[in-house]
């Protein structure tokens, strides 16, 4: 098991992130979860029968297959260990020990945006189809460096609660804010952040609108503190 493999693959997770687990005989479909899974704005905690539980408490599954599940972690796990169980309508799963920690931040940066040694984040203009990419990095998609004083979004899961209340499971269906100081930084020069909350229309997805500061050219490192904690992956943005 590990947190979402495109926003850091983590050990522990937190309370709302996306974890990925991997096994055998996990569900007797292939499916992610569609329109009629929810009721009302909330997800299911049940796929094909494949049901996930963490602490005692039902995960929101979105996508089942037989080697792979993908949930979400309820919102009021506590933190420290805790027992996850997979049940089918073949059974359960043994009990597997997870680290629930209150946060567990990762930002998007999908393995095919690593290009050659560096690992850009997965950064978007404001048109929503332009990424923050160097010009053809990614055959087919539109791409190009940033400039100062570029609005860029990114994404990320794991950031932890927001105010309004936004509880796991729940599509996000207002803006919301973080309720745990957050500082964006490009090579070590502080971002200004528009928008730092849950992203509308999703689920357990965060996004963050940036101002790209006054920054020399080249792959800028893109890092962040939450809650005077700091960022471990090493991820980059093009500023030209």
């Amino acid at each position: 098991m590990v947190s979402a493999s495109a926003f850091g693959g983590f050990s522990a997770v937190a309370p709302g992130s996306w974890i990925e687990i991997y096994g055998s005989s996990l569900s007797l479909s292939n499916r992610s979860w569609a329109t009629a899974d929810f009721s009302g704005s909330t997800g299911p905690t049940s796929l094909d029968g494949t049901t996930v539980t963490i602490g005692g408490q039902n995960a929101f599954i979105d996508y089942v297959s037989g080697s792979q599940v993908n949930a979400q972690v309820p919102s009021n796990v506590s933190a420290g260990s805790q027992s996850l169980v997979v049940k089918t309508p073949a059974g359960s799963s043994a009990a597997y020990s997870v680290t629930v920690n209150t946060t567990e931040p990762g930002l998007l940066a999908p393995p095919s945006f690593k290009i050659g040694a560096t690992q850009y984040a997965g950064a978007l203009f404001t048109d929503g189809t332009t990424y923050v990419l160097p010009a053809g990095a990614i055959s087919g998609l539109p791409s190009r460096a940033a400039k100062v004083g570029d609005t860029v979004t990114v994404y990320g899961v794991g950031f932890g609660p927001v105010s309004p209340t936004i509880p796991a499971g729940q599509i996000a269906q207002q803006n919301s804010s973080l309720t745990t100081p957050l500082q964006f930084f490009l090579g070590g020069t502080q971002a200004a952040v528009g928008y730092y909350g849950l992203s509308p229309n999703s689920v357990g997805l965060y996004q963050f609108n940036l101002t790209v500061p006054n920054v020399p050219s080249g792959n800028v490192p893109l890092t962040f503190t939450l809650g005077g904690t700091n960022s471990t992956q090493t991820l980059y943005i093009p500023v030209q």
